[in-house]
């Protein structure tokens, strides 16, 4: 009981609602008058800064060896890159001089979106836009020498002394606030004995799942999002122990199944040479042999999936030539293809990156081999190179089955199969994919997949890097 009356204290002294009902109250009291004024100075100071950085970089022409000086460039560039200004320089004959978001496109945009976070935050309800000006440039020697574009997020942020003249208004209305403060405090009270209620009923399912109860959930709704959204994140744990739960008892099933098989077919052929119902000849030892190998691979993939799960095997990138190796893998499958009449060609560009070439080898055989597995005799499949920005990519399409729509969210689950008794008939186990996705993990890699059930799957290794 001491418990809960301490929770209700917390939740009512640490609510938001008082400074909810402070800014209202500011909201209300304040004279309009004020913002708009302020609004205006900030505005003004923004634009005098622009043309203060406009003459700076006019400053840095000379006009004795007519030339820019790209080093004070970039470092006036940089410096009102994190004032939240971002500058393109352009000379008398329109070529570009210097451009921030060719300098380093991602701090552009994250410096505009912190910008622009910051000022939604300080003028909530006010338009925010990011606004162009054009400002031409003269030299020292009153010569044209071109211009500059300068972007800036308005309304502008306020500064530290703006803030200190906005708390001395709020220092003006300290007494509304103190009685806003003080309905807060009450209101945050009884905010606080309807969230405690909501909050013991997730502790006591909670307490359910840690008992084993997996099929428990939440079912009531609040009038507090934050609830709600705590009640569907415990739901989702609950589904997705109960998944796993659910995969753990497949597992046992299809390692049962895919041991059976071979086992079974062993204990008949050995008993059979045992009795001398069968004579011991060649074909029938390598039929033996045969099943223990289904048997070793199995095992294999399961350790092969353990080691890329927790990255036993790292090792040191090496240049490879992807189209090279998307060839050497093919090749491997050869005789799989031959017999089938599956043809595979390996397009694009060549194009060579650092990788961990074992790791790569390893994602590639699983995902071809997979589309040799599931696509019809006479198919064709094609391994593709293309280059990104920031890499290459590698894709593997097929014409095969394709994937369900509501299979894709799952393949990468271990023993997980689009349809067992297909799985089955292939000799698949459900791991191929887990450990695709575990290496691409591991090497911070990225997998895509597009699939349509009947038409076919295209898998999209994407690779980080740059090309040598």
């Amino acid at each position: 009981m001491k418990k809960r009356k301490s929770l209700r204290l917390y939740l009512s002294l640490s609510s938001m609602v008082p400074i909810f009902v402070t800014l209202l109250l500011i909201a209300f009291s304040a004279n309009p008058l004020i913002r708009m004024q302020f609004d205006r100075y900030l505005a003004a100071r923004q634009e005098n800064t622009a043309q203060r950085l406009a003459s700076a970089v006019a400053g840095q022409f000379d006009d004795a060896h007519p030339g820019w000086n790209l080093d004070y460039l970039h470092g006036y560039g940089m410096y009102a890159l994190n004032e939240g200004y971002i500058m393109k320089i352009r000379d008398s004959a329109g070529d570009m001089v210097w451009d921030a978001e060719n300098h380093d496109m991602t701090l552009c945009h994250s410096i505009m979106a912190s910008m622009t976070a910051q000022t939604q935050q300080q003028h909530p309800g006010q338009r925010v836009e990011t606004v162009t000006r054009t400002y031409p440039l003269t030299s020292l020697g009153g010569n044209e020498i071109g211009q500059v574009e300068i972007s800036y997020v308005t309304p502008d942020v306020a500064s530290q002394y703006d803030l200190l003249f906005l708390q001395s208004l709020n220092r003006i209305l300290l007494i509304a606030c103190l009685l806003g403060l003080l309905g807060a405090v009450f209101a945050g009270f009884l905010i606080a004995r309807r969230i405690s209620a909501p909050l013991h009923e997730v502790t006591s399912l909670t307490e359910e799942i840690a008992g084993g109860n997996y099929a428990i959930r939440l079912t009531s709704r609040t009038a507090i999002q934050e609830v709600d959204v705590l009640k569907q994140s415990v739901n989702l744990m609950a589904d997705r122990l109960q998944a796993d739960k659910e995969n753990a008892r497949r597992l046992t099933s299809d390692v049962a199944h895919e041991l059976r098989t071979p086992l079974s077919n062993m204990h008949s052929y050995l008993e059979a040479m045992e009795e001398g119902v069968w004579e011991p000849t060649t074909e029938r030892i390598g039929a033996c042999r045969k099943e223990a190998e289904r048997i070793t691979g199995l095992v294999g993939q399961l350790e092969t999936l353990h080691r890329s799960e927790t990255a036993l095997q790292a090792s040191a990138p090496e240049s490879v030539n992807l189209i090279h190796l998307c060839q050497s893998v093919s090749d491997t499958f050869s005789r799989q293809m031959e017999a089938r009449d599956v043809h595979c060609e390996v397009v694009g560009e060549s194009l060579t990156l650092p990788v961990e070439k074992e790791k790569l080898i390893q994602v590639l055989t699983n995902l071809l081999g997979n589309a040799v597995k599931y696509s019809p005799d006479h198919a064709e499949i094609t391994l593709r190179v293309d280059p990104e920005e920031q890499g290459a990519s590698i894709c593997v399409e097929d014409h095969g089955i394709g994937i369900p729509p509501a299979d894709l969210p799952h393949i990468f689950e271990r023993f997980y199969r689009t349809d067992l008794s297909r799985s089955r008939q292939t000799g698949g186990a459900g791991i191929g994919l887990s450990i695709v996705q575990a290496i691409v993990q591991s090497q911070g890699w990225e997998i895509r997949v597009q699939s349509e059930e009947g038409i076919g799957s295209t898998f999209t290794v994407l690779l980080p890097g740059v090309p040598a």
